[in-house]
């Protein structure tokens, strides 16, 4: 991975990896395991990774918009009331702070998504819709 700037120490490539070798040990006892098998499980592992990737998306996303509805009902319950021009320069300026307060507490945020994502994956009827709707 030498030449990506990819590390092994990143939580998705080390779920995937971790999966693959149980998948692998799980059907490399089959007498009939053949390539076509192994390309079914590589598919499983990609199909489960773009969808923990898109959670992840839509719930930083959503946590980003609460940042930022934060921010802007903070100001205009200080400022009380504002024009059109003031709500523009407004939303430009909580976009900015909402992406500087998203890479200062990534960290954090990671994992406030991780808590989600496991906690959407107990309920399965609620992903499905997160992953569809949102």
């Amino acid at each position: 991975m030498s030449t990506t700037d990819l590390n092994d120490k990143d939580h998705l490539i080390r779920a995937m990896q971790k999966d693959l070798k149980k998948m692998l040990t799980e059907e490399s006892g089959d007498a009939d395991w053949q390539l076509a098998g192994a390309q079914g499980i590589m598919t499983a592992i990609l199909e489960e990774s773009v969808r923990t990737q898109r959670l992840y998306f839509v719930v930083r996303s959503v946590l980003m918009s609460l940042i930022s509805a934060l921010v802007y009902f903070v100001v205009v319950l200080y400022l009380g009331a504002i024009n059109a021009v003031q709500a523009a320069f407004l939303g430009v300026f909580v976009f900015i702070v909402a992406l500087f307060v998203s890479r200062f507490f990534d960290k954090q945020i990671i994992k406030v998504s991780k808590r989600i994502i496991s906690l959407l994956n107990k309920y399965k009827k609620i992903k499905a819709f997160v992953l569809k709707r949102l």
